[in-house]
C-alpha cells in the first residue's frame, strides 16, 4: 500500500502552527496538492476522473448525471469570457498583491509595531537602513528599545521584563525585514544577533525564568466557579457577564482550546441536540461546538467540533455547561421552536422511534452574534450589546481577580485549563497523541513537550524506583494551582498600605507638580489643561505603586504567614486567628443566593427529580442574568477607618461641619456638595471647591442663597 513520504523538516519543525512563516518549511518535498488514498491503496490527485459506477459522490454531486463531456468541453472552452478578456486581465495583473504574507491580525499588529519603532530610531528613511542594516545597528536599536520607559501620549510602558520576549521582539524584526526587502536577513549576521540578545539580556536584567505552566485542576475550578458566582467583592455590570465568565471556563476546561477561539464563539456555532443513549437510560442533551482555529498563517485552517454530553445526577451543576448555556439560550429565547421557552419542555420531548437524535435548532437571526458579548450602559442600566464581544483581556482580568479572591497563591490565567487538558490528554489512554494534537491545535507533539508538559513533575519517582505503589493523587495536587490556597492571603491592601505610596521619592515629586499647578490652574485654560494631565500622571502612579505594594505583599505573604504559624503551635497556641482584613460586607441579593441554592441543590434518586433540579437550575440562571450589579466598588476606598479617612485632605472635618448640635446652630457647607466630595479620590483638585465654606451661615439658611446655589450647582429648583 502506498505511504506517504516522511518529510525531513517533520522532525525539527515544533508543530506550532505559529504565524511566523520561519516555522514553515517549504521545501521541494512539499506537495502543492492533497494527495488522495483510494481503496486499493494508490494515490489519485484530485484532478483523476473516476470511472467507476458506483462513484455517486462526485464533484458534481447526484443531481448532475446529465453532465456530459460535451457540456464540459463548452464550459472549459472560454465560453464564460473571451479570450480578449482573460489577455486584458494578463496586462493588469499586479505580482506586488500577492508579496505580502497572510499573517493574522495579531502578528500583524507586531509587524506594524516593531516598524513604527525602527522609523522612530532612525532619523532617515527606514527602508534604506534595511539595505545597510549591520550588527552594530541592529545592537543600538534593540539597546534603544528596551530602554524605552514612556509610549505614545507619554504614557508609562511596563517594560520587558523577560528574556524570551526580547527573543520575539528578534523574530518579529526579521519579519518586518523579509516584508520590506522581499529576501531573508544573512545568517551569519542572524548567528551573531544570537549572542547579542544574550549580551543585552544581562545589560538590562532580563529574567531567563520562563511562565509556570501550572495546571488547574477540577477541584480548582470548582472553587474559582464557586467564588466567581458567589463572591460580592468583584462587581459585573450586568449578571449575565458574571454567567458568561463562568461559562467561559466551563467551555474551555474539557476541551484544551485557545481561550480566543473560545470568546469567537457565535450562535452558528453552537448546535444543541436531545440524544438517545446507546446503552439505555434517559435522554440527553448534547452540546456540539465547532472551535475556529486562531492562528491563521497561510490561510485559514480546519475547525473541530467537540461534544459535550449531559452528566446526569452530577454531584455538581456548577460544573455543569449545559444549566449555563442552556439558561443564556432560554434567556435570549433563541431556540427555532416558538414553544421551546422554558427549561421544563426539553424534560417532555421524545426521539422518533428508529432514530438516534432531536435536534433543537436555534434561530438563523441570532447566527453572527457573539455567546460571549460585553455589557453596554444605557439611559436605563445595562444591556448586552449586539455586535461588540468581551476582549481577552477582559475576561483575563476576571479570572485573575476572582482567583485572587479565591485564594490562589499564583496568578490564575486561562492558560491554566489549557495546560491541565493537555497533561490530562497525554496521561489518559483513551486519547491518543493524534487525538491530543488535534485538540490542541498542534501539528505534532514537539509543542506539548517544549511548553505544555508540566515542568511541575506531576509523578512519584521515588515510590517508582522502589517499586512502591505511586502517591499520584497528592504529587499531582501538590502541582496544581490551588494546592497553597488559603482564604487568609490578602487580596486588598489596607488603608495604611495604600497610602504609604505617598512617601515614593517618584510619587512626591508628582505631588509637588500638581500642587504648584493648581494654583496656576485658577487663572489660565492653558494652565488647567496642564494641572489635569499632571493630576493623571500622578494618580496612575500611585496605581503603579499600588499594585507593585499588593503583588509584593501577596508574594511574601505564604513564607511570613508560614513562619508564625508554626511558632503559635509550638508555643501551644494553636492557629491564631488575625484581625480580619476589610473585605466587602455587602450581603449577597436575593437572585444570588437562589443562583447559589439552585446549583448547590443535593443529587435527586430519579430521573424526574434530577430533570426537576437541572430545570430550578436553569430558572435561577436566567433570572440571574438580568440583574444589574452595576460597577464595582473600590475595596480601598470603602474601608472603614477609626482615625478619620479624610483627615488629610479636610473632607473630615467637612462631614462634621454640616452636623448641628443645636438648632441655633447654621452649617456653612452644602451638605449635598460635601457627600459628592467624599466619592472623590484625595487628590481630586474638586475637594476644595465642593468642601469650600460660605461667607456666612447665613448664605447658607438665606433661602435666596440657598435656592440660588441648589440651581447652579445641583441643577435643582426648589
Amino acid at each position: 500500500m502506498a505511504r506517504h513520504r516522511h518529510r525531513p523538516d517533520d522532525d525539527y519543525s515544533d508543530g506550532s502552527n505559529s504565524d511566523s512563516p520561519d516555522d514553515v518549511s517549504l521545501s521541494d518535498e512539499d506537495e502543492g496538492f492533497d494527495v488522495e488514498v483510494d481503496d486499493a491503496g494508490y494515490e489519485t490527485s484530485p484532478t483523476d476522473i473516476d470511472d467507476k459506477e458506483s462513484n455517486d459522490t462526485g464533484d458534481f454531486g447526484d443531481d448532475c448525471d446529465d453532465f456530459g463531456i460535451e457540456d464540459q468541453v463548452q464550459l472549459f472552452d472560454g465560453n464564460l469570457h473571451p479570450r480578449e478578456y482573460y489577455l486584458k486581465q494578463l496586462k493588469e495583473f499586479n505580482e506586488a498583491a500577492f508579496d505580502d504574507e497572510d499573517y493574522s491580525e495579531g502578528s500583524t499588529i507586531l509587524l506594524d509595531g516593531i516598524e513604527e519603532l525602527y522609523c522612530a530610531w532612525f532619523e532617515y528613511d527606514p527602508q534604506e537602513s534595511f539595505k545597510s542594516v549591520s550588527l552594530g545597528s541592529l545592537y543600538n536599536f534593540f539597546d534603544w528599545l528596551l530602554g524605552q520607559k514612556a509610549g505614545k501620549n507619554g504614557r508609562k510602558k511596563r517594560g520587558t521584563k523577560k528574556s524570551s520576549s526580547l527573543g520575539t521582539y528578534w523574530k518579529v524584526y526579521r519579519l518586518v525585514y523579509e516584508r520590506a526587502t522581499g529576501a531573508k536577513l544573512d545568517a551569519k549576521l542572524n548567528r551573531k544577533m544570537h549572542r547579542v540578545l544574550k549580551k543585552l539580556a544581562k545589560k538590562h536584567g532580563l529574567s531567563d525564568q520562563k511562565r509556570e505552566n501550572r495546571c488547574m485542576t477540577v477541584d480548582d475550578l470548582k472553587q474559582q466557579v464557586e467564588t466567581t458566582l458567589g463572591t460580592t467583592e468583584k462587581s459585573f455590570s450586568l449578571g449575565e457577564l458574571r454567567i458568561l465568565c463562568v461559562l467561559f471556563l466551563l467551555l474551555l476546561a474539557p476541551t484544551g482550546a485557545r481561550p480566543a477561539s473560545v470568546l469567537k464563539l457565535h450562535y452558528r456555532d453552537i448546535r444543541v441536540v436531545l440524544a438517545r443513549d446507546p446503552e439505555g437510560g434517559p435522554h440527553k442533551v448534547l452540546i456540539k461546538f465547532t472551535l475556529e482555529f486562531t492562528k491563521t498563517y497561510l490561510g485559514t485552517k480546519d475547525t473541530k467540533t467537540v461534544t459535550l454530553p449531559e452528566v446526569m445526577f452530577d454531584d455538581s451543576l456548577m460544573l455543569s455547561p449545559h444549566v449555563f448555556l442552556e439558561g443564556i439560550l432560554f434567556r435570549h429565547r433563541a431556540f427555532e421552536a416558538p414553544s421551546l421557552t422554558c427549561p421544563d419542555t426539553v424534560s417532555r420531548l421524545d426521539i422518533h422511534p428508529g432514530e438516534w437524535e432531536l435536534p433543537l435548532p436555534l434561530k438563523a437571526s441570532i447566527d453572527d452574534v457573539y455567546i460571549f458579548r460585553r455589557a453596554v450602559k444605557t439611559l436605563v442600566g445595562y444591556e448586552m450589546s449586539p455586535t461588540e464581544p468581551i476582549s481577552p483581556a477582559t475576561i483575563a482580568g476576571w479570572v485573575r481577580r476572582v482567583g485572587e479572591l479565591t485564594g490562589f497563591e499564583v496568578p490564575t490565567i486561562p492558560y491554566n485549563l489549557r495546560y491541565n487538558a493537555a497533561n490530562v490528554f497525554d496521561r489518559s489512554s483513551n486519547v491518543s497523541d493524534a487525538t491530543r494534537n488535534l485538540m490542541l491545535d498542534h501539528a505534532n507533539s514537539n509543542p506539548f513537550q517544549r511548553h505544555y508538559l508540566g515542568r511541575q513533575l506531576a509523578v512519584d519517582p521515588y515510590a517508582l524506583i522502589r517499586g512502591l505503589e505511586p502517591q499520584n493523587a497528592l504529587v499531582q495536587k501538590s502541582c496544581s494551582i490551588g494546592h497553597s490556597i488559603s482564604k487568609r492571603r490578602p487580596v486588598n491592601l489596607t488603608i495604611d498600605q495604600a497610602a504609604s505610596v505617598n512617601s515614593h521619592p517618584g510619587i512626591k515629586k508628582l505631588a509637588c507638580k500638581v500642587k504648584e499647578l493648581r494654583q496656576q490652574a485658577k487663572h489660565s485654560r492653558k494652565a488647567m489643561e496642564k494641572y489635569k494631565k499632571a493630576h493623571d500622571k500622578l494618580r496612575s502612579a500611585k496605581q503603579t505603586q499600588r499594585r507593585a505594594l499588593k503583588d509584593q505583599i501577596r508574594e511574601q505573604w505564604t513564607n511570613k504567614q508560614a513562619v508564625i504559624d508554626i511558632e503559635n503551635q509550638l508555643a501551644g497556641l494553636g492557629f491564631v486567628e488575625e484581625p480580619a482584613i476589610w473585605k466587602s460586607n455587602r450581603p449577597r441579593r436575593p437572585a444570588q443566593k437562589r443562583l447559589m441554592d439552585a446549583l448547590t441543590a443535593p443529587v435527586e434518586s430519579t430521573v424526574e427529580g434530577q430533570h426537576r433540579r437541572r430545570d430550578v437550575a436553569i430558572y435561577a440562571v436566567m433570572a440571574y442574568c438580568v440583574v444589574v450589579e452595576g460597577p464595582a466598588r473600590s475595596s480601598v476606598k470603602d474601608e472603614p477607618r477609626e482615625d478619620g479617612r479624610y483627615a488629610e485632605d479636610g473632607r473630615h472635618a467637612a462631614v462634621l461641619s454640616v452636623f448641628i448640635a443645636s438648632k441655633e446652630e447654621r452649617p456653612r457647607r452644602c451638605f449635598l456638595c460635601v457627600g459628592l466630595a467624599l466619592r472623590l479620590e484625595p487628590d481630586d483638585p474638586c475637594i476644595e471647591e465642593l468642601t469650600h465654606e460660605f461667607y456666612s451661615a447665613g448664605d447658607v439658611n438665606h433661602k435666596i442663597h440657598l435656592q440660588r446655589h441648589a440651581l447652579q450647582i445641583h441643577g435643582t429648583v426648589s
